[in-house]
């Protein structure tokens, strides 16, 4: 076991089982609170991946799908087990990782041994894919009757040709009906091996205990698993739609506007934050003009903005709620094509972003996240937040220039009919 020296003088350690599988140990001695997260690199857009040079395709959803099973075992209820034991627990899919965790203020090993015993293993029935099979389904209605939710996929239809993104994370009713039980046991043989996954864990217990724990438990992995890689998609640098409109079940029109651009970085979170940054000089309360467009109506309280950093390109979204949407588009294309960079406002916008990280170092299962988040990126976090601190305006001068160059798309909801 190694101790990693930090500059936040955290205690962190790092270890690794004889079956491959890495455990970051975040030692917060005198605290009573814990969390537990068990990360696996696999989400809804690895629909193609390789093992030793041999293809491998999965229908989509199937990250999910496996979520929803492994969180469970046959005739036991594993979130009962956790509730008896004083934790909180859930399971969440995102588009690139699967996120299984707890968080207790006691028992901080108990749980963690049921986390490790129940994802680590596939005892999944033929049955019971079947029996989960209808309730992903209505899952998936749910989220398709929700106008946000709704706004957000077409937006991805609007933007992407070919990116998963244009797929659910729980996939579609076909493509969930359709998977078996071996496409789930392809899926968790290539993507939950020991050496694939990841324990992030936070909490008051001696070190040494939570190495002894994690090292006598039961090895998922007893052989070397190859090679795995993920296959990505050709997405073109243009969008599928320059316009389009479509309805949903809402009193105000709904509206998004994407910017497509090249993106060759090498440090998306790095890159992500700086851009973020440029955004909140441009767009938010920042911008001394910002509560004119309030008052106008242009914008209201929904407005929101992000970008999305991917291999070879980037997408900055923003969502609004407004019956002025020909002036929103007007105003959005204008300011992007007209960014801002103030050195005096950068520099507060720093004080204020690294003041907000390092708050957010005492939530304990966000923490976590993006821990394993940075480590599925071949980065460290606690390194990548100190080396925030050392941008500087030439950083911010110098991803502007990705923004330069981009192809946009504006997507309108209107109420039905």
């Amino acid at each position: 076991m190694k101790k990693i020296n930090n500059e936040f003088n955290e205690d962190i350690y790092r270890f690794q089982t004889d079956s491959g599988l890495d455990v970051i140990y975040l030692h917060r001695e005198g605290f009573k609170k814990s969390t537990g997260v068990l990360a696996v690199p696999f989400g809804a857009i690895h629909l193609n991946q390789s093992l030793d040079g041999k293809q491998v395709n999965h229908p989509s959803g199937i990250a999910h799908f496996l979520e929803h099973k492994l969180f469970e075992d046959e005739g036991i209820d594993v979130f009962q087990i956790f509730t008896d034991l004083g934790a909180s627990s859930n399971a969440f899919t995102s588009y690139d990782y699967t996120m299984y965790y707890f968080t207790q203020n006691h028992k901080l090993l108990e749980s963690l041994d049921v986390l490790l015993k129940f994802v680590r293993q596939f005892s999944i029935s033929n049955a019971s894919v079947e029996k989960e099979k209808p309730i992903i389904v209505e899952e998936i209605k749910m989220y398709e009757q929700m106008p946000d939710m709704k706004l957000l996929m077409e937006t991805y239809r609007n933007v992407f040709h070919t990116y998963p993104f244009i797929y659910d994370i729980a996939g579609t009713k076909e493509s969930v009906n359709a998977s078996t039980l071996d496409d789930l046991d392809t899926a968790f043989a290539l993507n939950y091996h020991d050496s694939r996954l990841l324990l992030v864990v936070i909490g008051p217990e001696d070190p040494m205990l939570i190495k002894e724990l994690v090292d006598k438990h039961p090895q998922n992995s007893t052989s070397e698993l190859g090679v795995v890689e993920n296959i990505g998609v050709n997405e073109p640098l243009t969008v599928v739609h320059k316009e389009r409109h479509i309805e949903g079940d809402i009193a105000m029109e709904k509206m998004s506007y994407a910017f497509k651009f090249a993106y060759e970085g090498q440090d998306k979170m790095k890159d992500q934050f700086l851009i973020r940054r440029i955004l909140d000089m441009n767009f938010s309360e920042l911008n001394p003009d910002y509560q004119k467009w309030l008052d106008d109506d242009i914008i209201t309280d929904f407005f929101s903005y992000d970008v999305d950093l991917r291999e070879n390109f980037g997408v900055v979204y923003f969502f609004n709620q407004s019956d002025k949407q020909e002036e929103f588009k007007s105003l959005i294309f204008k300011m992007m094509n007209n960014l801002i960079i103030d050195a005096d406002l950068f520099e507060q916008i720093m004080k204020r972003s690294y003041g907000e990280i390092i708050l957010s170092l005492s939530q304990f299962d966000r923490l976590a996240f993006s821990i394993a988040q940075a480590e599925f990126n071949n980065q460290d976090y606690f390194e990548s937040v100190a080396n925030l601190r050392r941008l500087t305006l030439d950083d911010v001068l110098t991803i502007k220039s990705v923004l330069q160059d981009f192809d946009d798309s504006f997507l309108l909801m209107k109420g039905q009919a």
